[in-house]
């Protein structure tokens, strides 16, 4: 089976064949904030979900476009879609590996 993998800046939309059960759908359509910019990735059609732990899934009915200020626009095909973080390691951390934010 190939994988349908899309990025936008720190984020890598994964196709996956169906979402987990216990979902919540978010109330807007941000999918994540950057932390230095205040920009951020919005989907434009869809539901946003997140898990209790913060997991992200998207479910995308039809073609749907992912925005961002200082990203070039993506279309995401129709689907349901795991959203991954890019992760970085900095030795003077803490925790060492941490989560990369625009």
């Amino acid at each position: 089976m190939s994988q349908n993998m899309y990025r936008q800046g720190d984020l890598l939309f994964v196709k996956i064949e169906s979402l987990p059960n216990n979902l919540k759908e978010r109330s807007n359509m941000v999918i994540a904030e950057g932390e230095v910019t205040g920009h951020n990735h919005r989907l434009s059609e869809g539901r946003v979900l997140e898990n209790r732990m913060g997991d992200l899934f998207l479910q995308v009915a039809r073609a749907a476009r992912v925005l961002h200020q200082e990203h070039h626009t993506i279309t995401l095909p129709p689907g349901r879609y795991r959203v991954v973080r890019q992760r970085e390691y900095t030795p003077a951390a803490p925790a060492k590996i941490r989560e990369v934010r625009d």
